[in-house]
């Protein structure tokens, strides 16, 4: 091998060191410069004298201008003590492999959003502040008398408390965007079928009723149609939706055994049943009274590809769909009248209405990353604390229907007027009492992408559902042997000790 570069000549082991150089080079700048963002973020101008806090972040769409708006409001408030300069990544991928580079470089903005593995590394490479330090301070020097611990909801605490090098639970990021599944419905079609639009599925048994009822009234309407109109639609293949049905059917999805070792639950009867309620929907079925043998089935549910399924949704082809609460946003709705409700979940008596749900959270949190310059940290605690107090909380919530962080917005009296209007935002608060997340381990992304490659093949090949609940609890306990993780979530029973 040999070329030159100017009138420098390389040869051999040069010429190969002078590639790996470019090659760094080029990675390094596409991990810090390619595809930051957006040019409105880059082009911010402080013109307030404050200190300027930089935060790295990944929202897009309405609900990234819904965020915009709100850090426009503070750094336009004259007691507002920084100037918050935002810089979309435009992806959660491109932000957490940024992210990650910057902690080899030590090139870390001020705060970014942040996923709880990433944090837990974060964490034990001494990379951010500990947020429940900043609570303490404030109270200690009697600026407030505000214990803000005390308001943050449970399952969004715990989901951002860690142990520290002393084996002690501390606040270590704070919550920021966090979502749950709903169920959307056409309540218009539902009169249409002769359901009753105020009472959506409660159970997975009652939304496989509904479904049926919806496709055997427009299979026998007599009217022709070049697309069939189905019950039920989902996009897949999809881990949070497999995963939620889980936590639904009172399954778990990692916990230590009586020995300390993490086993997981994807080869339990909540795993297979899981799997086998979809199988069931995707299938051609005939309804129990129909007696001719050769008549056509028809799907109850199908699966579609990214937002398929909302897209059928919206333009009247599917009468109930599961979605983030935020594709409200997303969704133009004007032919129909939308209804929102809880996932469902399995009868219990013990329960409010008879029913156990249980939904896992997805979202970010908010991390502040250690600066010499304490200003700046001060700057970005004032920052987190106003954006999340009781009135911004309503805003951020009501203008993207995340969930608020904080139990005096959820108890907030706009908060109740905003429901009283609308009651469709009851569905995201129907799950307060048994929210879950997802295991903090380390390896938990590789175990993801394995669970999404196992539900392609679960989709395409139509197998026995215990057969791939056999092998991903077979392959995921392999993968979870090398873990060695500590930092559990005994009090949501997400890595809890087996019984």
């Amino acid at each position: 091998m040999e070329f030159k570069i100017g009138n420098h000549r390389f040869t051999g082991m040069d010429a190969f060191l002078v590639i790996v150089f470019i090659v760094w080079i080029l990675i390094t700048y596409q991990i810090f410069w390619a595809d930051t963002g957006d040019e409105k973020s880059k082009s911010q101008a402080n013109k307030s004298g404050k200190t300027e806090i930089v935060f790295w972040h990944a929202m897009g769409g309405p609900l990234g201008e819904a965020m915009d708006n709100l850090i426009d409001e503070y750094n336009k408030d004259p007691n507002s003590k920084c100037y918050v300069k935002t810089i979309n990544m435009g992806s959660y991928d491109t932000l957490q492999k940024k992210l990650l580079a910057s902690l080899i470089a030590d090139e870390a903005p001020d705060i970014a959003q942040c996923f709880e593995t990433l944090t837990k590394k974060f964490i034990k490479h001494n990379k951010i502040v500990c947020i429940e330090d900043l609570i303490e301070a404030d109270i200690k020097d009697g600026k407030t008398n505000e214990d803000i611990r005390k308001d943050i909801i449970p399952a969004l605490r715990i989901n951002n408390t860690f142990k520290d090098e002393t084996n002690k639970p501390r606040l270590y990021s704070f919550p920021f965007n966090k979502s749950v599944q709903v169920l959307y419905y056409n309540k218009t079609m539902f009169n249409e079928v002769g359901l009753d639009p105020e009472k959506p599925p409660r159970t997975f048994n009652e939304l496989k009723e509904y479904c049926q009822k919806i496709v055997d009234h427009y299979k026998n309407d007599g009217k022709e149609r070049k697309l069939h109109i189905y019950g039920y639609g989902c996009a897949g293949p999809n881990n949070w939706s497999y995963l939620n049905r889980i936590k639904a059917n009172k399954g778990y999805i990692v916990k230590r055994d009586a020995d300390g070792l993490l086993k997981c639950g994807f080869n339990e009867p909540a795993s297979i049943e899981s799997l086998k309620f979809l199988q069931d929907m995707l299938k051609d079925t005939v309804p129990e009274t129909e007696t001719d043998p050769k008549k056509k089935g028809y799907p109850l549910a199908k699966e579609g590809r990214g937002f398929d399924h909302q897209n059928d949704f919206t333009a009247g082809l599917c009468g109930i769909i599961e979605s983030s609460v935020t594709s409200k946003k997303f969704m133009n709705i004007n032919d129909f009248e939308l209804g929102m409700a809880p996932l469902p979940g399995i009868e219990d008596p013990s329960q409010p209405d008879g029913v156990f749900r249980s939904t896992i959270l997805s979202g970010t949190n908010i991390c502040i990353f250690k600066n010499v310059d304490k200003k700046k940290i001060e700057g970005a605690w004032d920052f987190i604390k106003w954006f999340t107090n009781t009135e911004n909380g309503v805003k951020w919530s009501l203008n993207t229907t995340y969930m608020p962080v904080r139990n005096s917005s959820v108890n907030s009296a706009s908060m109740k007027e905003a429901i009283e209007k609308d009651p469709n935002l009851n569905a995201i608060y129907g799950y307060l009492d048994n929210l879950a997340f997802e295991p903090r381990i380390t390896a938990w992304f590789e175990i993801r992408d394995l669970i999404s490659d196992y539900l392609e093949r679960f989709t395409l090949e139509h197998k026995e559902a215990e057969s791939y609940c056999q092998e991903m609890e077979r392959d995921i306990n392999g993968m979870l042997k090398h873990v060695t993780d500590k930092d559990d979530n005994e009090e949501l029973g997400n890595v809890d000790q087996i019984k």
